[in-house]
């Protein structure tokens, strides 16, 4: 799979849309089944439990940038002085929510963007689906609503060094989403931070999926690691994108013990960024190393990409630093040369009868 970048990939994200969404080989899983996530079996009822010890904004559970923290609020209760509202960057989404857990994260001066990541549909029997709220926290204890966004629940913000920020995880009514399976509780999550520090990002995460589109159940567990950079523009604020990135996925199928893994390493990074009209810019970029590989469980390599591959693309930048907002333009991205075998890169089969029905199924 090709590495963290602004450009499209084989499975026509951009990462500039998606900058800390690391899950390289799921994603291409995802895509190759038209975008299909389907979870097995019924949910489980919530088992009657202790609420958890982050049930209110009064206890949060403590964030360190780049490390993952799993969640589960099935069993966590509403307070009174939760959101009941809210108008947000992704739009509007009323209340009620339902089994609010708390975290917080106090931002340091070297902090530039943060970036907030909470899958919480991940194959897990408390799987639901989310809302989030950021409040920075003022005198006395008082709360400024930064953000809140659903349908996608990550977002990001410009932080004030020495601010405590507390983030609030919890699950949307039915009369919003029209999901009563995934919805009117709390659940299961995942939920990590990441920040453009002095410019260089360490990131590390755990995810896991499940999905049956290929005619049985696959379960999976994803790794991703690594170090981005930016680096300023020449007398423009469109900074320059590197990323050493590294990354492991390992698919089962539950029902014979059949696995195979996908692993990636290398460096993407933008080596030309030029203006073609208002904040609308051509970007060059390079990916060099071992991107993409797919071992089946006899140690056999069934795609193995290695080499060098060079890509352009056009951005709008909006005019700033903040890789959050920029739009891919559709149609801009053209490979421009390849060195090196790309079977994977270059590959149009169909993931199900071509991958996961040999290796695991039978």
């Amino acid at each position: 799979m090709p590495g963290l970048k602004r450009g499209q990939r084989t499975d026509g994200t951009t990462t500039r849309e998606k900058l800390v969404n690391h899950t390289r080989a799921w994603r291409r899983v995802v895509a190759s089944l038209g975008g299909i996530l389907l979870l097995t079996g019924a949910l489980a009822a919530p088992a009657a439990a202790a609420a958890p010890g982050n049930d209110l904004s009064s206890n949060p559970t403590g964030l360190t940038l780049g490390v993952s923290q799993q969640f589960d609020g099935t069993s966590a209760t509403e307070s009174g002085t939760d959101p009941t509202t809210c108008s947000g960057s992704h739009g509007d989404f009323a209340g009620p929510y339902f089994g609010s857990v708390w975290f917080s994260y106090k931002a340091t001066k070297n902090d530039r963007t943060i970036y907030l990541s909470s899958p919480t549909i991940q194959g897990d029997d408390h799987d639901f689906l989310a809302i989030t709220f950021v409040y920075a926290v003022g005198a006395g204890g008082s709360k400024t609503l930064v953000d809140c966004a659903a349908y996608g629940n990550d977002t990001t913000w410009q932080p004030t060094a020495g601010t405590t920020y507390l983030i609030m995880e919890a699950g949307l009514s039915t009369a919003v989403t029209e999901e009563p399976g995934l919805s009117n509780k709390g659940g299961h999550g995942t939920i990590t931070l990441f920040s453009t520090a002095s410019n260089v990002s360490h990131y590390h995460y755990v995810d896991a999926f499940t999905y049956d589109g290929c005619g049985f159940k696959v379960t999976g567990t994803t790794e991703n690691l690594g170090t981005f950079k930016l680096k300023p523009g020449h007398n423009d604020p469109t900074p320059f994108l590197a990323d050493n990135y590294e990354w492991h996925v390992i698919s089962r199928n539950p029902a014979n013990g059949k696995w195979f893994r996908e692993d990636g390493q290398g460096q993407y990074k933008d080596v030309k960024i030029t203006k073609v009209v208002g904040t609308i810019y051509t970007f060059v970029s390079q990916e060099t190393g071992r991107p993409y590989t797919l071992t089946d469980m006899h140690g056999n390599k069934v795609f193995f990409d290695r080499g060098k591959i060079t890509t352009t693309f056009q951005v709008d930048t909006k005019g700033d630093n903040d890789l959050s907002n920029d739009l891919f333009i559709d149609g801009s991205f053209q490979v421009l040369g390849i060195s090196g075998p790309h079977p994977m890169y270059l590959w149009d089969g169909d993931w199900c009868t071509d991958v996961v029905q040999p290796l695991l199924g039978n």
